[in-house]
């Protein structure tokens, strides 16, 4: 399971309060499937964040999102100004200032927030984002941090890739990482993990200078360099598959059955199925430990297409296509 925050905005008609919402995207262990080959680095629109234009009720990187975007958004009228253009950069001319402020009037602490993409929406799992279809491995970026010695506060960065189906965005992949607090321009890499094998139509990239309900103020953090690197193919280990069977295949009723030449608790895995645009259609969990023999796959009521099945056995995923004529 991976922790992903994903809305870590206040909301200025609700007391100001510090509005944090929390998604445990179940990302299955397909980490083990993708062998991470060298590529160039992926260009990210205004990645090196040297391009800066006033917009709404301050200054801010073109192609991203700030705080006081959040904020305009919601009709509120003033600037929190907690992200801010700086000379003090990793490399080119600018970097974004992202800092914790405490607001006097309203007695509330603002985050630091920069997002990518100009439509940052508070209520949305996944704000902001930008047309994207390459399965990257990982995001990189440089940065500084310094956090109060009193906060118990962290800061942190946020990938998520995404597919829409139509009605709804499903995560493809994702990758967060907590930031340790550095004097000096920092490189770190967020692995992304892939729970799908679909190509992605969005991505979603937030930083932010504190991850709890109320920031602590005085949290700087800098941002430079932000890039999509390497790219993830997926693989399949043969001995593992052929050691699971899923039969009838194709099924006309959508009723599967799996079986395995090794202990039970291969077929009593948890396991997910999707369809061919990545959405996840069944997912159901381990088995009871006393659980023998055979495991049926209950597909009846999907529609005739192909499914992937992915099995989370004790030694890795197994992964079959399941065929509903």
């Amino acid at each position: 399971m991976l922790l992903v925050y994903t809305s870590l905005y206040p909301n200025p008609f609700s007391h100001y309060a510090m509005k944090q919402q929390f998604v445990r995207i179940g990302l299955t262990a397909l980490s083990s499937l993708l062998a991470l080959s060298a590529a160039q680095a992926q260009a990210l629109p205004n990645g090196t964040l040297e391009t800066w234009e006033t917009r709404a009720i301050s200054l801010a990187p073109a192609g991203w999102f700030t705080f006081d975007d959040v904020l305009a958004s919601s009709g509120f009228p003033l600037a929190a100004g907690t992200t801010t253009r700086s000379t003090d950069k990793h490399a080119g001319t600018y970097a974004a200032r992202l800092e914790s402020k405490t607001n006097t009037l309203l007695d509330v602490t603002f985050p630091g927030v920069l997002g990518l993409g100009t439509s940052p929406n508070i209520d949305a799992d996944f704000p902001g984002g930008i047309p994207f279809t390459s399965r990257p491995a990982s995001m990189q970026f440089y940065y500084k941090l310094t956090v109060p010695a009193t906060s118990a506060d962290a800061a942190g960065a946020q990938v998520v890739l995404t597919k829409w189906d139509g009605a709804r965005s499903n995560v493809v992949a994702g990758g967060v990482i907590q930031l340790a607090p550095t004097s000096s321009y920092t490189l770190s890499t967020v692995p992304l993990q892939y729970q799908s094998s679909v190509a992605p139509d969005s991505i979603r990239i937030l930083f932010v200078t504190g991850t709890q309900s109320t920031p602590t103020a005085g949290t700087v953090l800098f941002i430079d360099d932000v890039v999509m690197t390497g790219t993830a193919t997926p693989t399949v280990d043969a001995a593992r598959n052929a050691a699971v069977t899923v039969y009838p295949n194709p099924s006309a009723d959508g009723l599967f059955t799996l079986s395995t030449t090794r202990e039970a608790s291969w077929t009593g895995a948890a396991y997910t199925v999707s369809d061919v645009t990545g959405r996840t259609v069944l997912q159901q969990p381990a088995a009871p430990a006393n659980a023998t023999g055979p495991r049926t796959v209950d597909l009846r009521g999907q529609r005739a297409g192909v499914y992937t099945l992915r099995l989370n056995t004790p030694e890795g995923p197994v992964v079959h296509k399941l065929l509903i004529p």
